[in-house]
């Protein structure tokens, strides 16, 4: 059980977020996001905005629900599965798919002896500061940065069946999908999800280095959503 008074609160505060906004890049086909200014200071004495965007924009949770028939939605989540100890490993020298064996040679040269609930995969795919979203023609699918993105790690079914077997409660990635991006049948998606895995995608792990850190993800509480976007956050030990 998550237990407050535990939370290394002394440590360093790492924004893992990509935030909202017109020019949050999204999934090729995902609706585009828009902020509307409805109420001024200077006309209505206060400021309200229309807020419209996809369920899986910006860094998200995907919600059983997103692909399983009778899966769960993502407001009936368990919510302490989403916080707690994560292991950050870096695969941003790699692309391709990330094997079952290259998961477990990366987590055991951490020579990590306790149990962790959240898996963290830090790609070529992360959302860099550098990158500026307004020239990557990623909304559109733009050729150079749809081969960057493809070419970037991803997990298969044989990766997804080793975070099964090993425990994990979380799984999330920098990319848009865990999945590879040209797969129809997103068979890490199904493994993970089917398995009670809470999936989190597009964090921005640009400034996060490798190792052991405390988690935070609380995706909003949106009644029968298949996925919500949420605030992550990292929390380095002292």
């Amino acid at each position: 059980m998550f237990v407050p008074e535990k939370t290394p609160v002394k440590g360093n505060i790492i924004d893992i977020t990509v935030p909202i906004s017109s020019f949050t890049p999204i999934f090729p086909g995902d609706p585009e996001p828009s902020i509307e200014r409805t109420c001024t200071l200077e006309k209505d004495g206060c400021a309200v905005s229309r807020l419209s965007f996809g369920s899986h924009t910006g860094t998200h949770v995907d919600a059983p629900s997103h692909i399983l028939k009778d899966g769960l939605p993502i407001d009936r989540l368990d919510i302490e599965s989403l916080m707690g100890k994560a292991i950050v490993l870096d695969f941003s020298q790699r692309n391709g798919a990330l094997t079952g064996y290259i998961l477990d040679k990366a987590y055991n040269d951490r020579k990590i002896t306790e149990s962790v609930p959240a898996l963290l995969l830090k790609t070529k795919a992360s959302f860099r500061k550098e990158i500026s979203p307004e020239s990557s023609g990623l909304k559109e699918g733009g050729s150079d940065r749809g081969r960057e993105l493809e070419e970037s790690a991803y997990l298969d079914a044989d990766s997804a069946a080793w975070i099964v077997r090993n425990g994990f409660k979380t799984v999330g990635i920098d990319g848009f999908s865990v999945d590879s991006l040209s797969s129809e049948n997103l068979p890490a998606h199904h493994m993970l999800l089917s398995n009670n895995v809470n999936i989190v995608e597009c964090l921005d792990l640009s400034s996060v280095e490798a190792g052991m850190y405390f988690f935070l993800c609380l995706p909003l509480k949106v009644e029968g959503c298949d996925g919500a976007p949420a605030r992550a956050l990292l929390i380095s030990y002292p």
